[in-house]
């Protein structure tokens, strides 16, 4: 078997689709210029983000992966949702549900943000429901940071596979913690197998105070 590649995956942005302020063609041009081996553009209730995406690169032959995405709000709390393909049904709401519709779709879950305050995090239902789940999501910068402790000393004790992501909602943000992914290729089905065997280590970083600063004006701009 050959060397396995180190690809750089942002696995948690989102665009205009929802309540991110840039489109996905500029997502994707943006994680291009920034290196990115894999680009999933996570829209809320949504895989509109991450259609318009695909087409934009494959318009442009942009030598990026672009993963269809979805941050499904459950009934539990928001459960990033990634797959080799746009699936034809929507998904279900409850994460069980979920994590069965994402094996017949051949899409993996990941619990998102779960245990930061405010947000709509399924950490309470993950600490008893860990088959539910593919991944962990254990840590994004959004936040107060020390809020992913919990989720990553959950990862290691339980041997779940970690993931990072901006969570980005301005380009700024994106590709602040992007998750190394270990696989034979930079291509869908390699880095989906390689997240769910754990074969992916997530990155710790934080944003800078400019980019914190920009965040809180899109923030208040959107809910204006």
């Amino acid at each position: 078997m050959g060397q396995k590649m180190q690809c750089l995956a942002e696995l948690h942005s989102h665009s205009t689709v929802s309540d991110g302020k840039s489109s996905p063609e500029e997502i994707v041009l943006r994680a291009v210029y920034l290196g990115l081996s894999a680009i999933a553009v996570s829209d809320h209730n949504t895989f509109r983000g991450s259609a318009i995406a695909i087409e934009s690169a494959k318009k442009q032959d942009l030598n990026i992966t672009v993963i269809p995405a979805n941050e499904v709000r459950t009934i539990k709390g928001d459960v990033l949702v990634l797959c080799e393909k746009i699936p034809y049904e929507e998904p279900p709401k409850f994460p069980s549900e979920l994590h069965d519709w994402a094996i017949s779709n051949n899409c993996i879950t990941i619990a998102a943000h779960p245990f930061h305050i405010g947000r709509k995090s399924v950490g309470k239902y993950l600490k008893n429901n860990l088959n539910d789940f593919d991944a962990i999501e254990v840590w994004n910068p959004r936040g107060i940071p020390f809020l992913n402790n919990p989720a990553m000393k959950l990862a290691e004790k339980y041997s779940k596979p970690k993931t990072s992501g901006s969570d980005a909602h301005i380009l700024q943000e994106l590709g602040t913690s992007p998750t190394e992914i270990l696989a034979d290729e930079c291509e869908l089905y390699n880095i989906l197998d390689s997240i769910k065997k754990g074969k992916c280590n997530p990155t710790k970083h934080y944003m800078g105070l400019t980019t914190m600063f920009n965040v809180l004006k899109w923030s208040i701009k959107r809910r204006i």
